[in-house]
């Protein structure tokens, strides 16, 4: 089916690797800093190669083959095997290095906490690169585990033996509002708070103990607003008399433009326990190690209220 191992060149399967876990080839290139024609030429070589499509396009993106499928999971880690013998046995060294980091991100993340990690990668490795990737939670081991990101920052708790996890911060919640609301105060009463409409950030950003520790309050009223991330709540909230609950340091960011006040919440709830994972990897990655130790000291010198 295939030549032999001398006779194709790895960047080959590094491109297929990274085409079937993107499904595009101009998201390959960009993974793989090369141009799109290159990733193109290469997936041409691939098929001639395996005398097969490997993917064919469709809506949703390249949809691989039956026999891409099949191949995949032991490209995958054969490249990995031999990425994880070699960086085994070479020293990383932040100062020069050029290496590409991709790190999982959801919105509020890239708000609070990432400024401080690119603050303190930049003082040490100047010349490597990052780029953030959107958090999915349901899919976020999968790609830890198949190396399309080298870590990932996250609330909801991801339990795996496959996984490093690291705790970096416990943050309170408040409450926010518009800085001109007309009826919450700085302390609002149970039902003060419960009498206004609420708008609420989806549950797979990992803050749905929230709106479990209002139903235990009898508060049944369905949501004024659903959002998919946290970014657009103080643009809507600088408008409107809705209400909404935040971890702390957002609601810090937030306040800080001046059309946002934030208030204490008027009943207990359960802080948000954000954490850092990494694959645990069989053998040695000081680039990966050296990364999950500089976010760890990034973010534990956070003050937390």
């Amino acid at each position: 089916m295939m030549k032999s191992m001398e006779a194709y060149d790895l960047n080959l399967l590094r491109t297929f690797v990274r085409i079937y876990e993107t499904r595009s080839v101009t998201r390959a290139a960009e993974q793989l800093f090369v141009s799109q024609p290159s990733v193109s030429y290469a997936l041409a070589k691939l098929r001639k190669m395996f005398k097969d499509e490997l993917f064919l396009r469709a809506a949703e993106g390249l949809q691989p083959t039956q026999l891409a499928t099949a191949v995949y999971p032991q490209l995958r880690h054969s490249l990995e095997s031999m990425d994880s013998a070699v960086q085994g046995v070479t020293a990383f060294h932040p100062a020069t290095s050029r290496h590409n980091f991709r790190l999982l991100l959801t919105d509020i993340g890239e708000i609070a906490l990432l400024p401080a990690v690119l603050k303190s990668i930049e003082e040490s490795a100047p010349k490597t690169s990052v780029a953030v990737l959107p958090l999915a939670y349901g899919t976020a081991r999968e790609d830890l585990i198949h190396g399309k990101a080298d870590a990932a920052i996250c609330t909801p708790r991801i339990d795996s033996s496959d996984l490093f996890r690291d705790q970096l911060l416990v943050q309170s919640y408040w409450g926010i509002c518009s800085a001109s609301h007309p009826r919450i105060s700085d302390e609002p009463t149970v039902e003060e708070f419960l009498s206004e409409r609420q708008i609420v950030v989806s549950e797979e950003l990992g803050h749905e103990h929230i709106q479990q520790r209002m139903r235990e309050l009898a508060y049944d009223q369905p949501a004024a607003v659903r959002l998919p991330h946290f970014s657009a709540l103080p643009h809507v909230l600088a408008t409107t008399s809705y209400v909404s609950v935040v971890p702390v340091l957002l609601a810090q960011i937030f306040v800080a433009d001046g059309r946002i006040r934030m208030f204490k919440l008027p009943f207990s709830v359960e802080p948000g326990n954000v954490a850092l994972y990494t694959y645990r990897r069989p053998s040695p990655t000081p680039a990966v190690d050296w990364l999950r130790a500089t976010i760890r000291g990034a973010l534990q010198k956070v003050s937390v209220p």
